[in-house]
């Protein structure tokens, strides 16, 4: 599915990324774990577009290069960051909304997504900024799943978010997850 080969990037005159290689098969889980600094949210980034990359990016046999992420999203490739970019003043439901596909799972979706990755039952009425960091990443992550990617690369997916709560992932999905964390754990359950 995803094929990254020989992936540069940079900042200024700062060389991050020196030659990343990995692929990601349908149905795989993919992780990239490193100490701070090491470009995983580069690589993250330069996969979608958001940091100008040097190298290829191929995408069911296209290249992603130079495309914008928008494009790249809407090609299937979902992306949660981590910094999670919730918009404060609007509702659970609202935010869910800016991540749907189609209009049939903007209105169908946040009801399904916030049973199954928001605690709160109240949750579709609040807003996100009151939210502490492990509500603002589930919703994001939501927020993401909303637009039915079929890869999702995950930037820090354990960040903010309680010990009682962890990232499910059904065995049987046709979605490959990519995680970059310093810390790195999934429940397939």
């Amino acid at each position: 599915m995803l094929s990254v080969r020989d992936l540069h990037a940079y900042y200024g005159k700062s060389h991050i990324l020196q030659g990343v290689n990995l692929e990601v098969g349908a149905g795989e889980i993919v992780s990239l774990l490193g100490r701070n600094g090491v470009g995983r949210s580069t690589t993250c980034k330069a996969i979608m577009g958001l940091v100008e990359p040097v190298g290829e990016v191929i995408w069911k046999g296209q290249s992603l290069a130079g495309r914008r992420a928008d494009v790249i999203a809407r090609a299937g490739i979902g992306y949660v960051p981590e910094d999670r970019q919730v918009f404060p003043t609007l509702t659970v439901r609202q935010n869910l909304s800016w991540g749907s596909s189609s209009p049939a799972a903007s209105a169908a979706g946040p009801s399904t997504i916030c049973s199954t990755s928001s605690p709160p039952a109240g949750a579709p009425a609040q807003h996100r900024g009151r939210a502490v960091g492990g509500e603002q990443q589930m919703l994001t992550m939501g927020r993401t799943l909303m637009g039915d990617p079929e890869l999702v690369i995950i930037d820090e997916p354990t960040e903010g978010l309680a010990p009682c709560w962890s990232p499910r992932w059904d065995a049987s999905s046709t979605r490959s997850p990519v995680a970059a964390s310093r810390y790195y754990w999934w429940n397939r359950s």
